[in-house]
């Protein structure tokens, strides 16, 4: 079930929207994360200490770092900061990039791996605590996911009682629910659907990437130090966009353990910053006018769907292909392919359309009381409907935009699987025309579509440039 906390509770989303409160989809991870950096300067009264807390909780693993003479648990020291260098997977928050609200975490090498990093960034002579902020910048296989991690085992109490507080204006009734086998239950919401807490966040702490990535990258310190931006240009000259993110995080952390005083100055002006959060109106990925857009969608131009007891293969298809003939008209003709722009009319990622065909998709079944449920990675990528009692025929939506340049291979990775599954898996590609694409490569895909036609796997193509300056997507 797709649903936000506030229809779920049936909250008065005015109200609501005035404590500053995310709403959070059940079911479905927002990629937004919490930036440290935004907490620094916050007025929400349970985090008026938060920053600090967060400070002093990095400083006392810097002293355990410094003091250990070794990096294996046989030092005392070493083994004491791997035990609080908390990033333990917690239940309820709803963001990220995990493919479920059900908490990620790191595991021990990995930490071990940053911890070491970390240690040889200290004994280079920074002791700076706001260090554990930039880890993503220089640490292969980590991202914002981490921060938020490590910020919300921080301030796990500080995000109960914000919950609490903002549910007691609501008369929302609390359950003691377990967010972590590491931490004692707590009295929290429930998601009733899951059975699982529901943790709620202040929309001020929320970002779609970390301020810090905007400092502690190659570009800012070639910036800032001439003899590097010498270096890095002589090393990789004109091949710098083909350098991997791998590559360029290795060379970051370089430059933190051999320039200590270039590090230095990156965290004053990190530290100075004043970033905004993630600008919920705008909303440029698309990340949360999807869901709002289906529930007004599935007011004002309901769609009559039926399903029999026991259904075929084909019963599920007609159903699907009937949810995605509708989602092309409204993209086409009712004025929802506006909602794949952002304000500058500049095209947002694919997960957007995802998104938006997920939340309408799953609005109509759901509306229809169909035995029918989508379900996907987290809203992204191929969208998969079974039916609920677990039959092994399912049919399978993918969504595609034509300014991806995977589209042909998408298409071609999905025919052999097609192929072998003909009885038991139908699929529709669904593709949306929003140009970035050359004519040579349109017509190549469309050629490649009429030439390996399968009976179980269909194409779609939506119009999806907006009318004021729609033009004909030749097929």
């Amino acid at each position: 079930m797709i649903i936000s906390f506030v229809d779920e509770y049936k909250i008065d989303s005015l109200k609501f929207e005035e404590t500053g409160a995310f709403d959070p989809i059940l079911g479905v991870d927002t990629r937004l994360f919490i930036d440290p950096s935004l907490i620094r300067d916050t007025k929400i009264p349970e985090f008026k200490n938060a920053y600090s807390k967060i400070q002093i909780f990095f400083e006392k693993v810097i002293r355990l770092l410094k003091q250990a003479q070794q990096t294996s648990k046989s030092d005392l020291f070493w083994k004491k900061a791997l035990s609080i260098f908390k990033t333990n997977e917690i239940k309820g928050f709803s963001i990220g990039y995990s493919s479920s609200n059900q908490g990620s975490g790191i595991g021990e090498k990995k930490k071990q791996q940053i911890l070491e990093n970390i240690k040889a960034i200290i004994e280079a002579g920074n002791e700076d605590p706001a260090i554990f902020e930039l880890v993503g910048a220089f640490e292969d296989g980590v991202g914002p996911d981490l921060i938020s991690d490590m910020t919300t085992n921080i301030l796990i109490d500080e995000l109960i009682a914000y919950t609490q507080r903002v549910c007691a204006e609501f008369k929302i009734e609390l359950k003691e629910l377990r967010f972590s086998k590491y931490y004692k239950p707590a009295n929290l919401p429930e998601n009733p659907y899951t059975e699982e807490p529901i943790i709620l966040i202040p929309k001020e702490f929320l970002r779609d990437l970390p301020v810090a990535n905007e400092f502690a990258d190659l570009n800012w310190i070639k910036s800032h130090n001439e003899e590097l931006r010498v270096f890095f240009n002589d090393l990789l000259g004109n091949a710098y966009k083909s350098v991997t993110t791998q590559e360029k995080k290795q060379h970051v952390k370089n430059v933190f353990i051999q320039y200590p005083d270039l590090l230095k100055e990156l965290l004053e002006a990190y530290s100075n910053s004043r970033p905004s959060y993630y600008d919920f109106n705008e909303d440029k990925t698309g990340e949360v006018i999807w869901y709002r857009t289906a529930q007004d969608v599935l007011a004002k131009q309901p769609l009559e769907l039926t399903l029999k007891k026991n259904p075929t293969l084909d019963d599920v298809y007609t159903v699907v292909k009937k949810i995605c003939m509708h989602f092309k008209e409204l993209i086409e003709n009712n004025g929802l392919s506006k909602l794949l722009y952002d304000d500058k009319d500049k095209r947002k990622h694919e997960s957007a359309a995802q998104l938006l065909f997920f939340g309408i998709a799953s609005a109509y079944c759901y509306a229809n009381n169909l035995d029918l449920s989508p379900e996907a990675d987290a809203g992204r990528g191929p969208v998969d409907f079974k039916i609920s009692a677990g039959a092994s025929t399912k049919v399978l939506v993918e969504v595609k935009l034509t300014s991806n340049n995977q589209l042909a291979h998408g298409y071609e990775k999905q025919l052999p699987i097609y192929q072998k599954a003909e009885k038991s898996q139908k699929g529709i590609y669904l593709v949306l025309y929003n140009e970035g694409i050359t004519k040579g490569r349109w017509e190549s895909f469309n050629s490649l579509v009429k030439n390996t036609r399968l009976k179980n796997l269909d194409v779609i193509i939506v119009n999806a440039i907006p009318k004021a300056s729609a033009s004909v997507a030749d097929e």
